[in-house]
């Protein structure tokens, strides 16, 4: 069983100005959720904070189980990974030692193996 729960976050910007004030929530195991809001209300920085990448200035984060997260740029510019990294860095460790063999034997991520065909 797993779950993310966020009890009472609070981030402001270096200007100072507040970005997330008192901010709780809880996601249990097997649960589907979705962050939606504008841009510049918050999401990225409070999945930043849930993902570990930024220390919460007031509040905590705690989890259990696994947690998978979906950078906003995979594959981008500033990111070489793929969905395939995500996938199997969550799955079970059978799964992953699967696609490790399957990565020696060149045939893994198919779509990688297309990109660093064609060059930059």
């Amino acid at each position: 069983m797993g779950h993310v729960e966020a009890a009472h976050l609070s981030h402001a910007l270096p200007d100072g100005r507040e970005l997330l004030a008192d901010v709780s929530f809880r996601v249990g195991d097997g649960i589907t959720a979705a962050l939606i809001g504008p841009n510049g209300a918050g999401k990225t920085t409070l999945m930043r904070l849930v993902a570990g990448d930024l220390t919460p200035q007031q509040g905590s984060v705690t989890s259990s189980g696994g947690l998978g997260v979906m950078r906003q740029f995979v594959g981008g510019i500033r990111d070489d990974s793929t969905v395939h990294d995500l996938l199997t860095s969550i799955a079970p460790p059978r799964v992953r030692a699967a696609a490790a063999r399957l990565d020696v034997a060149g045939g893994a991520d198919p779509l990688r193996r297309r990109a660093e065909a064609a060059g930059p």
